[in-house]
């Protein structure tokens, strides 16, 4: 039987090292949770930095070459405990291809510098994915510093939001607090929405808030949520026989980021399933017809009910069987590359 996988550390575990001082000199941060990465640079900062040597010893590189890597991390600090190099985006971790500069002369070189750095430097390379075969990536998990930062459980978001919350001299409660989590989606799966856009919407509902307490108000009026704002806006498009708007909005998406299609049928996929379970409910006279009464009985958030009653009312469920039959499709394209992502999307607005 061979072994099984273990699964590498997250954040609490990188704190307990940093206050233990049990870090290695090269650290390997990956995972969706950006935000979270961004966190534990700056305790190592904290940590490492003399807070009067900031603007020599926290040295960040974006898009270097190997070369510039290695002659930052073999400087000396000046006053600090240890000079920190951090290398954000990295994208020889995921592939090398492409890259100018990451021949593989350079690439070795870099690996020989990670199998034996300068103890005198914190080197952070972090990239929200990773190839485990790579060379590269192997000779830094080597060294013991990788660390994962995914999304975050149910009580550590609460707590991450509550603490924001207190810190901004603003009580909520379970409640809103529960209702903040549900409206926002960031424990949907498949969800595109992560830690940097929950803080943005934390930020705004403190921004909205006129009184001690984060009242109901408060979150319908400030949080954008996990691409409802997007997804509504295109449904809107379409649902509006304005097929020309739904396409703009879909290209502006796009050419954001070049990589979203796939997310974005799923979120489309997600948002029809709950329309076609919705009509049926609107549908049937003996079930529960009411927003609340729905909530209530399928323990989706009474918001994002609402919201979904109101698309839902302007198909016929027939109609909506047939547009998630076509979403199914365009997704399972997506995935196996048949049409071009873009055009895959262009053709599936244009067939409802």
């Amino acid at each position: 039987m061979s072994a099984r996988k273990t699964a590498a550390p997250g954040f609490n575990e990188f704190r307990n090292n940093l206050n233990k001082g049990k870090l290695p000199d090269i650290l390997m941060f990956h995972g969706v949770e950006q935000f979270v990465v961004r966190w534990a640079v700056g305790m190592l900062r904290e940590r490492y930095v003399s807070p009067t040597m900031q603007s020599v010893d926290y040295v960040v590189l974006e898009t270097p070459t190997p070369e510039e890597i290695i002659d930052a991390c073999e400087t000396f600090s000046m006053m600090s405990e240890k000079r920190l190099v951090w290398v954000p985006n990295f994208r020889p971790l995921k592939s090398v291809s492409g890259i100018k500069g990451y021949g593989e002369e350079s690439v070795e070189k870099l690996i020989r510098y990670v199998s034996d750095p300068n103890k005198g430097t914190i080197a952070v390379f972090s990239n929200d994915e990773t190839d485990g075969r790579s060379r590269l990536v192997k000779a830094m998990k080597k060294q013991g510093g990788e660390y994962v930062f995914n999304q975050l459980t149910s009580g550590e978001l609460k707590s991450f939001a509550s603490k924001r919350f207190e810190g901004a001299g603003k009580k909520i409660s379970d409640r809103q607090l529960a209702m903040l989590i549900q409206m926002t989606g960031y424990l949907n799966k498949e969800s595109n929405y992560h830690l940097f856009n929950f803080d943005n919407d934390i930020r705004k509902v403190i921004a909205h808030s006129s009184g001690a307490a984060i009242t109901e108000e408060d979150l319908r009026a400030s949080v954008s949520g996990e691409g409802d704002t997007f997804i509504f806006d295109l449904l809107d498009g379409i649902s509006g026989n304005d097929k020309s708007g739904a396409l703009e909005i879909l290209n502006n998406k796009i050419k954001r980021d070049t990589y979203s299609s796939i997310p974005t049928a799923a979120a489309i996929i997600s948002q029809v399933e709950l329309m076609m379970e919705i009509r049926e409910f609107m549908d049937d006279p003996a079930g529960p017809s009411s927003a609340a009464a729905i909530s209530k009985y399928t323990g989706i958030h009474s918001f994002r009910v609402e919201k979904a009653m109101r698309y839902a009312s302007r198909y016929s469920a027939e109609k909506l069987r047939e547009m998630l039959k076509d979403s199914y499709e365009t997704y399972a394209a997506l995935l196996t590359g048949e049409i071009p992502h873009q055009l895959a999307l262009e053709m599936f607005i244009a067939r409802i």
